[in-house]
């Protein structure tokens, strides 16, 4: 299946629109080459916009990745007003799910499907209600979009900087590795090429798909600038796990498991390459389609990579491609489709919604039994240990893009005293944001790092105490000693857990 994208807005800041799924590659790459030479209609201009930003002008952005993270958030390229942000929300990690799409208003550009008559057949809509499923035509538009298509859910886009290497044996095109299966940008199928596809999938006035008249494509300009600000959120470094000790006892004994029993084969040091092979990014069939919620039979089997077949109907190769683990605690959904787990060692569930069901999935009939799969010995205690291990280095990450955001907030407080209070504010929000989660991540299971618990509380009772200030002097103090809190929350929560993030994430 030949086009994988979800990168519409997916902040939520302030955006609102799903990008998942667009056109096979080698169906019109001559037609994709030439409507990529006209211009969006997108109003203030971003470099523009970018050049007052406080942000630039403080020195914690570069103006290209200011402007290439408001073609992201903002830039609707004359469509039905979706962005990257639709589905790519900032407020939930990039990403969105069942629960989130509960908190939406229905006039949401999410939800256009459900009000533009000239899209009811855009997305399925109960799906995307009840397991935050996105209709993409991965492998073209023909015969029809509406009977030829997959159901997915919304990938995070954080720390692709580290996730997209091709392997060195890799088919290519794709030259990158994007979206579940690995081949979610048309065209080469470079991560610059993602936004091609999300726009005719995603942003269209009708399911015509005509180009300039039911959406404006991005500009090979503004391709490289969506590119640039892409490849700066979230990390853009891995860890060494050998060298990682973990405080929690629990955890420290599912770092172990997940040296030894496999996991780091595919997920080295807990990213998404290999450590085998010369590494990259790869494709795996783990048997995830063969186990689906039950209520999706009547749709559309998910072929996975390429357009091999058809086979009974399918298209694709049938293997997806391995997300990072870093950022998966809480950034569900975990798999490309609403999984059960079913006769697993333990967290047997209709649909995976937690970091230890989906661990438990690995020791089901269903990977066992697949093409690329083996026996992983987890009990269920090193599955809930495995766990978590994943929530701990987890909480760390949330805590360093929170810390990133937090210096931002500081170096616009010297720049611009008690002016720009609403770029401030919602810098401090979205801080606040990431400490939520991990107060989450680390509240969800009992005793997991009640050191950092309590420091991650406080943090974020200081922060929202920061966002009320309406005296400079009271917001610096409040936001530095959040910031110390929330160090401290990480250093609690184990050692060599360094996260370097990029300047993309105090966009949004």
């Amino acid at each position: 299946m030949t086009l994988d994208r979800c990168f519409v807005l997916i902040t939520g800041v302030l955006a609102v629109s799903g990008c998942v799924a667009s056109d096979a590659t080698t169906h019109e790459p001559e037609q994709v080459a030439a409507q990529a030479t006209l211009q969006p209609l997108d109003d203030p201009d971003p470099a523009t916009v970018c050049a007052g930003d406080p942000r630039v002008v403080a020195g914690v952005v570069a103006a290209d990745t200011c402007i290439g993270a408001n073609l992201f958030f903002r830039g609707t390229f004359g469509g039905n007003g979706r962005t990257c942000a639709t589905c790519h929300r900032v407020d939930n990690n990039l990403t969105i799910d069942p629960t989130f799409i509960a908190t939406l208003p229905p006039t949401d550009p999410l939800f256009v499907a459900e009000f533009d008559t000239d899209l009811k057949d855009l997305e399925k809509p109960t799906q995307m209600h009840r397991f935050g499923l996105i209709l993409e035509n991965v492998d073209g538009f023909d015969p029809d979009p509406r009977t030829r298509f997959v159901l997915r859910s919304v990938p995070h886009t954080l720390s692709l900087a580290t996730s997209v290497t091709r392997p060195p044996d890799g088919v290519t095109p794709p030259v990158d590795r994007t979206g579940w299966s690995g081949d979610g940008a048309p065209g080469p199928g470079a991560l610059r090429d993602f936004m091609t596809g999300a726009i005719r999938q995603h942003y269209t006035k009708t399911l015509a798909r005509v180009a300039g008249t039911d959406f404006v494509l991005a500009s090979n300009t503004q391709l490289d600038q969506i590119d640039h600000f892409m490849r700066r959120i979230g990390r853009n470094n891995e860890l060494t796990l050998t060298s990682v000790t973990m405080n929690d006892p629990g955890a420290e004994l599912g770092r172990g498991k997940f040296l030894a029993v496999g996991c780091d084969v595919c997920h080295h040091n807990a990213g998404a390459n290999a450590n085998f092979g010369g590494g990259g990014n790869r494709n795996f069939n783990t048997g995830v389609e063969s186990s689906r919620n039950p209520a999706l039979a009547a749709f559309p089997h998910d072929g996975g990579f390429g357009i091999i077949g058809p086979t009974s109907g399918v298209f694709g190769d049938g293997t997806f491609n391995v997300p990072p683990l870093i950022e998966a605690a809480d950034t569900g959904p975990f798999f490309h489709t609403a999984t059960s787990i079913v006769n697993a060692a333990a967290h047997n569930v209709a649909t995976a919604t937690t970091i230890e069901e989906a661990i438990a999935f690995y020791t089901s009939p269903a990977f066992l039994n697949a093409p690329d799969g083996f026996p992983i010995n987890l009990m269920p205690t090193d599955i809930d240990n495995v766990g978590r291990f994943l929530r701990g280095v987890n909480a760390a990450f949330s805590a360093a893009i929170a810390i990133k955001r937090l210096d931002a907030e500081l170096a616009i407080i010297a720049s611009f005293h008690n002016t720009q209070l609403a770029i401030q504010r919602e810098l401090i929000r979205l801080a606040n944001v990431e400490v939520g989660d991990a107060i989450r991540v680390l509240s969800e299971v009992s005793g997991l790092n009640p050191l950092s618990l309590a420091a991650f509380r406080n943090a974020s009772t200081l922060l929202d105490q920061a966002r009320t200030d309406t005296v400079e002097a009271d917001r610096q103090s409040h936001v530095t000693s959040a910031r110390t809190l929330v160090t401290n929350a990480a250093s609690a929560i184990g050692t060599n857990l360094t996260y370097n993030i990029g300047e993309g994430s105090v966009m949004f």
